[in-house]
């Protein structure tokens, strides 16, 4: 190549950066966040606090253009709509009066919590959540969209399950008891011009099922939509999600981790490891997703748009062992049932084959979830399901028999009770708290009496050895969690590898363009 030609070629190609350039700076991100509940009792304050934190994520990691609505409860009315724990009263013990703690737990008043109700705090808010305000403001999002724009929805709100014959239309609940069903929203992004890719993040119970608005009319059945869309889902479409709460210090939800990962903090700001899989300086929504499914110690098993895809398309060579729902259904479009399958791969080495030659984020959620659950990447993965199984099995003995002790054995309560409205009658309901023997300061006398009572050391006995059962229950549902977890993970790695030997191109390469934009990342400067 001549100088000249050399010269040309590099002034061309600044030309070709510069209009690239130029492209991403004139792009715009829309945002549309739909959050709170459909009642100011189901509106808690967690679901403020994480719009309220994705607001700040917006502010310190998007750069650019960008335009947000923002429809949270009842919208702009001044009414108290959002349940927030009040300052925990102080326990009897704190106060000093131990007889009227007892007194709680064995009338059943064992809360030393409560609410109350304010007005939300969400600014600027573009209405209520409610699917007329929000249909009419995506609908008026679309008409300004141009190629290069990006449609970012954000759902931190309850949600519903399937009603009907199509297990997967699940449903975000809105204000006034209203909701939008996964069929209704796909039917909106309809309306989202084509050159224009849409990413979910989606945190309501029951939320996988959006995770089917890749579809037509969110039914598999009707085949890919034509339209680029992608999402993260908290959960799979037939279970709750974790995270709806009055208080805020407790921050184990999904979307906390997920845009806590761009930050490097939750929502609470305790700082996070980095989520920069791949070491190339930026944090992709992928990775952001592998660090919630890594970081949340929570009953909740997230996955992507990409997986429901993989699952409707792709095969597992002698593999049985995919949910049925996911499995059964085959939509004729995308199967070539003419091509062979020998060369299929199938659930079989170790984590570390499975792993070789996938995605950073897939293979870091591996061996992430492998650590967590006390295997070695060299371990064969035949065992996982084996091992999977014992664990089940003990787990469900264990909550067998913790009922079964709870229905043979008296927790002491009613005899304890018994025992002091004996010696005490004026302790008796309805008026137990108005007692005169109550107001002694201290209540010296009336403790000490109260714990020689023979049935006063059984019930706290019993108290302990319930409390340490719960906890034990609860740690042996979270290794289950992520035993599936890693499972889905698996399979997502597994799937991918085998699309492109029994799938039609046009559904692989629908495949990669939705990858490419999960592998994208939140500011558009750095794509």
């Amino acid at each position: 190549m001549t100088h000249a030609a050399l010269f040309w070629t590099h002034v061309v190609s600044a030309i070709a950066l510069c209009f690239i350039d130029q492209q991403v700076l004139l792009a715009t991100d829309y945002f549309l966040t739909i959050g709170g509940g459909y009642q100011p009792s189901a509106n808690q304050a967690s679901l403020e606090a994480n719009v309220l934190f994705f607001q700040k994520v917006l502010l310190e990691k998007h750069s650019g253009s960008r335009t947000q609505a923002t429809f949270f409860a009842d919208g702009i009315d001044s009414e108290s709509d959002l349940q927030v724990l009040t300052t925990p009263i102080a326990t009897a013990a704190e106060k000093d009066t131990p007889a009227t703690d007892l007194l709680q737990r064995l009338y059943s008043f064992r809360s030393n919590q409560s609410v109350e109700y304010r007005n939300h705090r969400i600014s600027p808010v573009s209405g209520p959540n409610s699917p007329p305000s929000i249909s009419s403001s995506l609908k008026h999002m679309c008409s300004s969209m141009k190629a290069g724009d990006r449609l970012i929805v954000y759902v931190t709100a309850h949600g519903g399950s399937a009603k009907g014959k199509n297990k997967f239309n699940t449903t975000i609940s809105c204000w006034d008891d209203q909701s939008i069903s996964a069929r209704e929203f796909t039917a909106w992004l309809d309306a989202v011009p084509t050159t224009v890719p849409v990413v979910m993040v989606m945190a309501q119970c029951y939320c996988g099922g959006f995770a089917h608005t890749v579809f037509n009319n969110a039914n598999r059945n009707d085949g890919l939509s034509d339209r680029l869309r992608v999402g993260f889902f908290a959960q799979q479409h037939d279970l709750p999600a974790a995270g709806c709460r009055p208080d805020i210090e407790n921050d184990e939800e999904y979307s906390s981790f997920f845009w806590g990962a761009f930050v490097g903090r939750s929502r609470n700001g305790k700082a996070m490891q980095s989520a920069d899989y791949d070491d190339n300086k930026k944090i992709s929504f992928a990775e952001a997703h592998a660090h919630a499914l890594l970081t949340s110690e929570t009953i909740d098993i997230p996955l992507r748009s990409t997986e429901v895809l993989l699952r409707s398309y792709s095969r597992i060579e002698g593999y049985d062992h995919l949910r049925t729902d996911d499995s059964d259904i085959r939509d004729s479009q995308g199967a070539e049932p003419s091509r062979s399958v020998h060369q299929l791969v199938g659930m079989v080495g170790s984590f570390q084959d499975i792993c070789r030659g996938t995605a950073p984020e897939m293979q870091r959620t591996v061996q992430g979830l492998c650590e967590q659950l006390d295997l070695k990447m060299g371990d064969a993965v035949e065992n996982l399901f084996e091992n999977f199984e014992t664990e089940q099995a003990e787990f469900r003995s264990q909550r067998r028999n913790s009922f079964r002790g709870r229905r043979r054995g008296s927790s002491g309560r009613r005899e304890l009770r018994e025992e002091i409205v004996q010696q005490w009658p004026e302790l008796g309901e309805p008026n137990w708290k108005s007692a005169a023997i109550l107001q002694e300061p201290g209540q010296s006398k009336l403790w000490a009496e109260i714990q020689n009572l023979p049935n006063y050391a059984r019930f706290i006995e019993n108290q302990r050895n319930r409390e340490m059962t719960a906890d034990q229950m609860e740690q042996a549902e979270l290794r289950e969690v992520k035993y599936e977890r890693l499972i889905h993970t698996l399979e997502a790695i597994l799937l991918a590898k085998n699309l492109g030997k029994v799938a039609t191109p046009a559904i692989v390469q629908k495949y990669q363009q939705m990858l490419a934009v999960e592998q994208s990342t939140l500011n558009p400067a750095l794509n």
